[in-house]
């Protein structure tokens, strides 16, 4: 019989950071060619694996795909290789986690398993699997997909999010970038190194409606309305930016650290009441290596506190979707480089210009060099789609009540499937209960993964 699981714990054991994937596209490569099916991988590293019918009549050609990379994370106090370590697993209490180390790669390690579970369904189309790279840190590889060599024109993505939904439509994004090189002065102040941490991690397009809070804007807020003048040395806030950020380190020039200290505590305890963050914390030590302060800190701090992060609108058809939205994901200061990223969304074209117009102009005028760029597309599927009609049965043959329809504030690699199989083609969106993605609270619920096996192996056969 088919095992997800046990395929999804040996992925684990391969480390697949975004643009460093060919540890696990090797052992992709080594496992269908084992098992004698041919395989393509095409000139910017995407694998496809073309498996025969099994048991069908079907003429068709189904594609099912997922993503090789993951979102690497970890947390403050763990010493963990992502380029070079396996993921420490454990398996309790009906979940799949990591016991609050590092992210679990389940997005979308259990996408890859499931389709390696597929050649052993009992009843199958031909499929193309496909496996593509880089999808979390900007779905850049996916638009240099070879096309031409897939013959499919339904596709299943198996990189969703909730085991009682099949996703139809995914947002447009575009990653914002902006770097400036800013003036530095003598520093006439003790140094100390301040670290803000254990806010909630979360997915800036799944769980930006989750009132986690941004840990970056949360410290510019407070420096920025502090009473005293303070210098900036440093600063790092950096995962991804599609990570909502749980903390940061900053170098700051204080005169009176006592009264910075019993401010900043009475600061985040107010957090607590406005944000999902209960755990937040900080430490504040001395610095043993003094650098120079920014000039003029504080007017590039206004400027970013200028631009609203987070959601800016809810969409007016699904009251419960957000429409449009914004995370700063990233800021640091790299070879005396101050370095940005933002990550904005919208399933409303017009609503994401003129937000990326609105960013442009503020950072504009602090003379900020700026890039926009990785535009991407958002995605809505037929609702009358034969591909969608026979998901839903499936799903309600296992799931026993009526499946939601959905569409996500968060990005899929779907629209370049289907704009580039041309406009007859198809996609659906499905995978198992996974909670807390792209955190160290990560984890899937294994009872999940063999329902939604026993749904794609009733779609399979009946495509």
């Amino acid at each position: 019989m088919p095992n997800t699981l046990n395929y999804f714990k040996e992925i684990t054991k391969y480390p697949r950071p975004s643009k460093q994937e060919e540890k696990i596209r090797n052992f992709l490569i080594d496992f269908f060619s084992w098992k004698w099916y041919n395989y393509k991988v095409d000139t910017t590293w995407n694998l496809i694996v073309y498996i025969p019918a099994k048991n069908s009549q079907s003429q068709e050609t189904i594609i099912l795909q997922a993503h090789m990379d993951m979102v690497c994370v970890k947390a403050e106090w763990v010493n963990h290789d992502f380029y070079n370590d396996s993921l420490e697993i454990r398996e309790e209490n009906g979940f799949i986690h990591t016991n609050g180390k590092t992210t679990l790669g389940a997005d979308n390690g259990i996408g890859i398993a499931l389709c390696m579970s597929a050649i052993d369904f009992p009843s199958h189309p031909a499929l193309e699997l496909v496996f593509t790279i880089d999808e979390e840190a900007g779905m850049s590889w996916v638009k240099w997909l070879n096309f031409s060599l897939l013959e499919g024109k339904k596709i299943i993505n198996l990189d969703s999010g909730d085991e009682n939904a099949i996703c139809i439509g995914s947002a447009w994004w575009v990653r914002i970038s902006w770097s400036k090189k800013p003036e530095f002065t003598t520093s006439k102040k003790e140094q100390y190194n301040l670290e803000i941490f254990w806010m909630q991690w979360g997915h800036s397009g799944l769980e930006i409606n989750k009132n986690r809070g941004n840990a970056i804007i949360i410290a510019l807020d407070f420096i920025a309305n502090y009473e005293k003048e303070i210098e900036m040395c440093n600063i790092n806030a950096w995962t991804a930016e599609n990570v909502i950020p749980s903390k940061i380190q900053i170098s700051l020039g204080i005169d009176d650290i006592h009264n910075f200290e019993e401010k900043l505590k009475r600061y985040l305890e107010n957090i607590k009441t406005l944000f999902d963050c209960p755990s937040i914390d900080f430490t504040i030590q001395k610095s043993e290596n003094e650098k120079n302060a920014i000039r003029n800190a504080q007017k590039i701090i206004q400027s970013l506190l200028q631009i609203k992060d987070g959601i800016y609108t809810m969409s007016k058809k699904i009251p419960w979707l957000v429409q449009t939205s914004l995370n700063l994901g990233v800021i640091k200061i790299q070879n005396w480089i101050l370095e940005l990223c933002y990550l904005a969304r919208s399933n409303d074209n017009e609503e994401l210009q003129n937000l990326q117009e609105n960013i442009i102009h503020i950072l504009g005028q602090g003379n900020f060099e700026i890039q926009a760029d990785t535009w991407y597309p958002a995605w809505q599927e037929d609702i009358n789609s034969e591909l969608l009609q026979i998901a839903e049965r499936n799903f309600e043959k296992i799931l026993w009540h009526k499946v939601k329809i959905v569409t996500h504030h968060a990005g899929l690699e779907c629209w370049f499937f289907v704009k580039w199989l041309n406009n007859w083609a198809n996609a659906i969106s499905i995978w198992p209960n996974m909670y807390n993605i792209h955190s160290v609270d990560e984890k899937i619920q294994i009872d999940s993964i063999a329902r939604v096996e026993k749904i794609l192996t009733g779609i399979l056969k009946d495509l």
